[in-house]
């Protein structure tokens, strides 16, 4: 099912399912597979300098590079990047003013006497490495490859649980297995947020940006001893109500097509 959002672009290789799914996997085996050769410790990461070059940037930019790559050898960087056409209420604006609204909450106050310029390099430079990389693999060339054979409730769906499945290896570098459920569950949720920002922008950019500054925020904030503010919380609901009238509209206007 093809509705007038996923309108492909001319690539050197057709969309396929199959196609996205290698990417998502190449994305992750090049990720992964840095962490094991640094012997990375979940725990740890943003500890220092040394732990966040070596266990947050170098996987991120690695996992980059590789992204640059395929979408060049497939020809899929317009279709990952844009859509042919905008969707959702105009209220769901609010839910990337939230977020951008509570990324500046958890810089502010942030003490960067307790962070070397290194450090904060190397989390900048993760921070790029996640925003890009995993919006790309995920809702880049995932959902070019998804929207080859899915309507967007499949493409939403499936984009958003892969992208929290990108989490749940965690668990074998440390991260405590009750906690896992936990992470993956508010994992699906913000992928859920970030494609109605791709949705309602019409641009992966935009998911970019937000998802790289989301990230920063709360990794300084830990690195720094500083819990960051609870209002992060709130972007959750929100963006699940956003969520169902970005897919409503879309269902519509597929329907009236």
């Amino acid at each position: 099912m093809t509705t007038p959002s996923t309108t492909p672009s001319p690539a050197s290789h057709p969309p396929t399912v199959t196609k996205g799914v290698l990417v998502y996997a190449g994305y992750l085996a090049v990720f992964f597979t840095t962490w094991v050769i640094n012997g990375a410790d979940y725990n740890r990461i943003g500890a220092n300098a040394e732990t966040t070059r070596l266990w947050y940037a170098f996987p991120t930019l690695f996992g980059c590079a590789f992204l640059a790559v395929a979408l060049s050898v497939l020809g899929w960087w317009r279709a990952a990047l844009f859509d042919a056409t905008k969707s959702g209420p105009r209220w769901v604006w609010f839910l990337p003013l939230a977020m951008g609204g509570i990324i500046v909450n958890n810089f502010i106050g942030l003490p960067f006497d307790r962070l070397s310029g290194e450090l904060l390099l190397w989390s900048s430079l993760g921070a790029i490495g996640v925003g890009f990389g995993e919006e790309m693999v995920t809702r880049g060339a995932l959902i070019v490859g998804l929207r080859s054979r899915f309507g967007e409730t499949r493409v939403w769906l499936i984009s958003s649980l892969l992208f929290s499945a990108l989490h749940i290896p965690n668990v074998l570098f440390g991260l405590p297995l009750f906690a896992m459920p936990f992470q993956v569950l508010l994992t699906f949720i913000m992928g859920g947020g970030f494609y109605v920002i791709r949705r309602l922008t019409g641009t992966l950019l935009w998911p970019m940006v937000l998802h790289g500054l989301w990230d920063s925020s709360l990794f300084l904030n830990v690195a720094a001893g500083r819990e960051p503010s609870l209002i992060q919380f709130a972007i959750y609901p929100l963006a699940i109500v956003c969520v169902i009238a970005v897919l409503r509209q879309q269902n519509r206007t597929a329907a009236a097509a």
